[in-house]
């Protein structure tokens, strides 16, 4: 179990550290090396517009951002009868999401997924206000089985939205 749970009367709460990533870790300062590299050998040379420098400052700004995030980032997730509130912290400085229990419907497993060059992590999925959401970055199916299992257990009012969890992909039970 790589999370660890916190109960209290009228809560719930699941802390889950970061998985880190040796590859994210290894890129960052690989392609802050290139450029400096590149711009040391042309220090004179003018890029051709003004948009190339700027779309490598933001790409480099989300990255370093993601670099941090994979060395000291985690996920909260607070499950009270009325809401789920989710804190994606770095450093401690929170990025939060609060869901209404009310309107969550289909609460199920998301698989990892690749798309391409696209990555999207497994976690707890469900729709919330006509939408797919998914929280729980880098949980296995065990994990996020024993979540929603502790949901429930700590708040029986939340059985009927939450026991319908869909242990498998899909809506289906998962195999093997």
């Amino acid at each position: 179990m790589r999370f660890s749970l916190s109960r209290a009367p009228n809560r719930l709460s699941v802390v889950i550290p970061r998985r880190f990533n040796l590859i994210l870790f290894l890129s960052i300062p690989l392609w802050i090396a290139g450029w400096v590299i590149i711009a040391l050998t042309k220090p004179s040379a003018k890029p051709p517009s003004i948009l190339v420098p700027i779309a490598f400052g933001l790409f480099t700004v989300f990255m370093v951002y993601r670099w941090f995030q994979n060395l000291s980032g985690k996920e909260e997730l607070e499950f009270t009868t009325s809401e789920l509130t989710q804190r994606r912290l770095l450093f401690g400085i929170p990025r939060t999401r609060v869901f209404m229990m009310d309107r969550i419907s289909d609460p199920h497993f998301v698989s990892p997924q690749t798309k391409g060059r696209s990555y999207t992590p497994s976690g707890i999925g469900f729709s919330y206000a006509g939408k797919q959401v998914r929280v729980g970055d880098q949980l296995t199916q065990e994990e996020a089985n024993e979540i929603v299992a502790a949901v429930i257990q700590q708040f029986p009012e939340l059985a009927e939205r939450w026991g319908r969890y869909s242990k498998g992909m899909f809506g289906f039970e998962a195999t093997g």
